[in-house]
């Protein structure tokens, strides 16, 4: 049962998430839209989880984790209707809020109900479970999205997507009675704000390489397909470069027990981090799509492990009965990274070019493990 609740109820809306992401740049690129507007259109997946992330955690500590899920769930569903209703940039941009605030209760229910599962060995298993949902729809999501692009078109693609939560909502019913009850606390800091979270030294440097380890991830996958869009490649070949990076972090995820066993958790995150930024600064001067599809494997080993690592943290090191509050903090910073790194990014590419894009986010990777290994050693 905890394998269908790590694996099974999260990776149908990832996989819509994830398609999504690939459909939405290259829509917006065919309606004429910059790499100025690409990035408007990632902040604004962004937006609500910056806004709101503490909140949902909050939610979830009080009511439980099924409104949430349910509620995310839904979300999505609305969101990836709306440029069928609406094929416009206006609709693209009102799908991509939509589908940021659905995606907030949705993600920050799942990790927290993911690290509840278990503890110690269990729970590193279990997170490393979610993280491999996390990496069939970072597979299936962009592979599909580009096939379906290619065969029926933008529009259409939207509500193949939109079909996919429907699955989440029907596994929902079944798993109901099986969702553990979040921890409780004692109560005596229920007013505590993301401030006081911040002034804790344990979580600080799992903030930062948190923020820019899921930064990395989103950039790269909305800026790649343009990219590739400008050298040519079909929606169908996007996709299956995206789906390398992919079956790169399912390999690194499936691996993570072992390696945290070895090389303990902050040598691995930084050291993937490192990984990464070398990847980052070596997309420029690749041309070919097999050279794009085999640096892009190299990258999701780098970044594979970093989102479900900081999660783990996150949570061993939350305040008793605050575990959903400390998730929520953590969104929330990693959420204003996705805010308003694409806007600037974007801007910076169009006056630059789409490659100062990754050289930039290649340095900040870089400069982010070191920034979070001398924090680490401090705490």
């Amino acid at each position: 049962m905890v394998l269908y609740m790590t694996i099974g109820l999260p990776v149908l809306c990832i996989t819509a998430i994830k398609g999504s992401s690939v459909v939405v740049t290259l829509y917006a690129l065919e309606l004429g839209a910059g790499s100025a507007t690409i990035g408007v259109l990632v902040g604004l997946y962004a937006l609500f989880p910056t806004l709101l992330s503490v909140a949902a955690g909050r939610v979830l500590d009080r009511r439980g984790y099924l409104p949430s899920l349910v509620w995310g769930a839904v979300g999505m569903i609305v969101g990836l209707v709306i440029p069928l209703l609406l094929p416009t940039l206006p609709g693209l941009l009102v799908s991509a809020a939509v589908m940021g605030l659905s995606n907030v209760y949705f993600i920050v229910a799942m990790q927290s109900i993911t690290n509840r599962l278990g503890d110690g060995p269990a729970r590193a298993r279990n997170v490393a479970n979610f993280s491999l949902a996390v990496s069939i729809g970072q597979l299936v999501g962009p592979v599909a999205a580009g096939l379906l692009i290619d065969g029926v078109g933008h529009r259409w693609s939207y509500l193949a997507l939109a079909v996919l939560p429907l699955g989440t909502l029907a596994m929902l019913a079944w798993l109901r009675s099986h969702l553990p009850t979040p921890p409780r606390g004692d109560g005596s800091a229920v007013r505590a704000d993301v401030l006081e979270m911040l002034r804790r030294r344990e979580l600080r440097p799992v903030f930062v390489m948190s923020a820019v380890a899921v930064a990395a991830v989103d950039l790269y996958s909305f800026f790649l397909p343009i990219y590739a869009h400008s050298i040519g490649l079909s929606a169908s070949m996007i996709g299956i470069v995206l789906g390398t990076f992919a079956a790169a972090a399912f390999v690194i995820r499936a691996l993570m027990p072992s390696l945290i066993e070895r090389l303990g958790e902050r040598r691995l995150l930084v050291w993937s981090l490192l990984l990464a930024g070398a990847a980052y600064l070596v997309f420029p001067f690749t041309g070919a799509w097999w050279l794009l599809a085999l640096l892009s494997f190299v990258l999701g080993l780098g970044v594979g492990c970093g989102q479900p690592m900081t999660m783990m943290m996150c949570y061993n090191r939350a305040p008793a009965g605050r575990s959903g509050e400390a998730l929520g903090v953590r969104f929330t910073i990693v959420n204003m990274t996705h805010l308003g790194i694409p806007v600037l990014f974007g801007t910076l590419g169009s006056a630059l070019g789409v490659l100062a894009v990754f050289w930039a986010n290649g340095a900040l990777l870089i400069a982010s493990a070191a920034i979070g290994s001398l924090l680490e050693r401090r705490r």
